[in-house]
């Protein structure tokens, strides 16, 4: 079973990455952009740019660990973590039927999905993963 496993884990774990690469590199290619979203969405009323550059630096360490498999438990979980808070805060936008409901913000929930699975089976996740 786990080798029929190891490639649609590594495809979701390198689709994963590139859903999440746009909003980790607006950090350093659009620093007011980034807390633009953080203060609509996330009720951050203001944020210095070294702070968004040092939460991108962080995100970027996080987001190589998840892409090469270091500390699964640990990379794995806190990218569902992070993006499944984040997903919360915009669950007016998500609520069908509703003036704020926007369709962009559904693409979250299908991630979150594939995040959790891939957290789960975590341990069948070998493909080109340095921690096996």
């Amino acid at each position: 079973m786990t080798d029929k496993l190891k490639f649609p884990l590594f495809f979701t774990r390198l689709a994963i990455f590139y859903f999440l690469l746009p909003w980790v590199l607006m950090r350093f290619t659009a620093p007011s952009g980034a807390q633009n979203i953080a203060s609509k969405y996330y009720k951050v009323s203001s944020m210095p740019e070294i702070a968004t550059t040092v939460i991108g630096v962080l995100w970027v360490a996080l987001l190589l660990a998840f892409l090469f498999g270091i500390k699964k438990r640990i990379s794995y979980g806190l990218v569902l973590l992070i993006h499944a808070v984040g997903t919360l805060f915009t669950l007016p936008y998500l609520i069908i039927g509703t003036e704020n409901m926007n369709i962009m913000f559904f693409a979250a929930i299908p991630v979150i999905g594939a995040m959790w699975l891939l957290y789960t089976l975590r341990d069948h996740d070998t493909f080109l993963s340095l921690n096996k």
